[in-house]
């Protein structure tokens, strides 16, 4: 393969890194995002379904971008293996550009992680204002049942009966 060739296949791997990262910080705002939804006191399942809807275009968008990037390092790789010294200056801001996707990838793993424990402290409260509902709701029927038979036309509701 001819050397210019590969500084044009590394200048593409280059640019293909920088998408990635724009991606994984699109990504980073939509997850932070969505734990500012989950500790608002009013949760609004439409915005954050929304956010979800935006975090699923920008992952497949950062799938393609990955099997673009291995397909063209796949290209490259033995000449880079065997001329290392020939592109270290193109090799060192590739190592810089993965080490900060590394970063960013991590950070989105730990916000991730924190979303998931928020949505299931607000999944499980929510259960609990449904069954709390339900028992309320039991009860006042039973209550309301239990009443309809005892009162009898004429009957007075105060407890002294003398008139």
């Amino acid at each position: 393969m001819a050397d210019k060739e590969n500084i044009t296949y590394i200048s593409i791997l280059t640019d293909i890194l920088r998408k990635k990262e724009l991606v994984l910080r699109e990504l980073l705002d939509a997850t932070n995002r969505q734990g500012a939804l989950l500790e608002r006191e009013e949760f609004d399942i439409d915005d954050f379904n929304r956010i979800v809807d935006e975090k699923e275009v920008s992952l497949n968008r950062l799938a393609e971008l990955d099997e673009g990037f291995m397909e063209l390092y796949e290209k490259v790789r033995t000449e880079l293996v065997e001329n290392t010294s020939a592109y270290a200056q193109q090799v060192r801001e590739v190592q810089m550009l993965v080490r900060t996707q590394t970063e960013l990838s991590t950070s989105l793993q730990s916000a991730e992680e924190k979303n998931r424990t928020k949505l299931s402290i607000h999944l499980s409260q929510s259960r609990q204002k449904v069954k709390d509902y339900h028992v309320s709701s039991a009860t006042a029927a039973a209550y309301y049942k239990n009443m309809s038979g005892k009162h009898q036309d004429g009957d007075s509701y105060f407890f002294n009966r003398k008139k």
